[in-house]
């Protein structure tokens, strides 16, 4: 198999290929591609907000995008990218394409300003408000070698971002909402920042973009409810995950970060939010996640099942997730799709349902108390109602039954994850499409 030279031995051109076609694919999703101001939504917005720039309007139009699942262009769209960025920041980004992005020599011929100016906006707004992503030489490789499942435990390419240095734009979920909020910075930029997200969220947005099932991500049963399962895959054993890496980082739930500038605390745990391998040297070289050793990271999921909290993982299996988030339905905005819009195309099926066994159960409603999708309810008289349509399988109701009168067993016929990010993107693809083609018109 041939090597491209130049860009380390462990990428292969048939590699190369796959990654620079996932690229290219994604690269058309870019303000420089639109006209701003081109949809009807956008045309309304402008009529409505005269005051605001051509280049944020553009960029409405840019996160409004499905293909990216974006949010329409409504004005609590338009309020956010107008908190995001300053008019002068904006003149900028508007020519920056998704991820891949530019470096700031090629963004000042673009946008015609002088290259000082234009470098020193890119560096505040990837190194303080963190709304753009800055990728270093190397590192678009190795984000592909993500994809293809080629995934280096760590990687020297992310220890920090080298020059030549460029910058692109998150889509708003998963992207900037997260990359913004998981430091855990409290100040009135953020907290204005994280209501502005939570009002986005309940105009329910998600409901639009899941006509079809997207199963991005799947959760992992509470690890001692299913631990001596003959059925258990290693990828349902988070416990077995963690020891399988040697490199951890940690930062605050994006969901609860949001929801608590928006005044609701549920008091629950927040640093919740983490990373594994290669993706924890991304994000702790960024400074978006605080390093943290095996110890500790076990101890955080740990008191995040004590807590009754579930957490989820991509949906794709390559032996070790590189991302977890621990979180509540109160303010987790995967588990609020099911419980506060009745969409669950994000959630793949699980592998564990519950079994209750009706002579041990003393219909305490422990489980129904703790279950955060109201899977299990009381009826009275002895009997239950199962919502099979709400369970996600997190087995947090198996973990609190005082009884053990719940177990997680594994349900007939499960289709395992797929195996990398390019299985799992593949398995999306038509949903994609769909939208792309909406957008180009072709």
């Amino acid at each position: 198999m041939k090597r491209l030279p130049g860009l380390g031995s462990n990428i292969s051109r048939r590699d190369f290929l796959r990654i620079s076609l996932a690229a290219s694919a994604a690269s058309v999703a870019c303000p420089a591609f639109l006209t701003g101001c081109g949809t009807e939504e956008t045309k309304k917005l402008y009529v409505m907000n005269t005051t605001q720039t051509q280049a944020h309007l553009k960029l409405v139009e840019f996160y409004s995008q499905k293909a990216i699942f974006g949010p329409p262009a409504c004005q609590e769209l338009l309020d956010l990218v107008v908190h995001l960025y300053t008019p002068e920041e904006a003149e900028i980004v508007q020519y920056l394409p998704l991820i891949y992005g530019l470096t700031a020599s090629e963004t000042a011929n673009v946008s015609g300003k002088p290259l000082e100016e234009v470098q020193a906006i890119l560096t505040s707004l990837a190194e303080g408000k963190r709304a753009v992503i800055v990728l270093g030489e190397g590192d678009i490789i190795n984000l592909g070698r993500y994809m293809i499942g080629n995934d280096p435990e760590s990687s020297p390419a992310f220890a920090a971002p080298k020059e030549p240095l460029r910058y692109g734009l998150w889509p708003i979920v998963p992207g900037t909402f997260e990359m913004i909020l998981m430091s855990g910075q409290d100040d009135e930029w953020h907290r204005r920042y994280g209501e502005l997200a939570e009002k986005l969220y309940n105009t329910g947005y998600i409901a639009g973009l899941l006509d079809n099932p997207i199963n991005v991500v799947r959760y992992i049963p509470v690890y001692k409810t299913i631990k001596s399962s003959p059925m258990a895959l290693p990828s349902d054993l988070l416990t077995e995950l963690i020891r399988e890496n040697s490199s951890f980082a940690v930062g605050f739930c994006a969901c609860r970060q949001s929801t608590g500038y928006s005044g609701h605390d549920c008091g629950l745990p927040r640093e919740t939010d983490m990373s594994t391998g290669a993706l924890a040297d991304f994000l702790v070289a960024r400074n978006i996640q605080r390093r943290i050793d095996r110890s500790e990271a076990l101890d955080i999921k740990m008191q995040a099942n004590a807590a009754g909290l579930a957490t989820f993982t991509i949906n794709a299996d390559f032996g070790k997730p590189n991302y977890t988030c621990s979180c509540c339905k109160c303010c987790c905005i995967v588990l609020r799709s099911i419980t506060q819009f009745g969409a669950p195309g994000l959630i793949a099926p699980p592998h564990f349902r519950p079994q209750r066994d009706l002579d041990a159960c003393v219909h305490c409603l422990r489980c129904q108390e703790k279950c955060l999708m109201d899977a299990h309810v009381y009826q009275g008289d002895g009997v239950w109602q199962y919502r099979a349509e709400r369970c996600i399988g997190c087995g947090v109701c198996a973990s609190v039954c005082p009884k053990n009168a719940i177990t997680m067993e594994a349900v007939p016929n499960y289709v395992p994850p797929p195996p990398t990010y390019m299985n799992m993107a593949m398995q999306i693809a038509p949903h994609y499409a769909k939208h792309l083609k909406q957008f180009t018109g072709t």
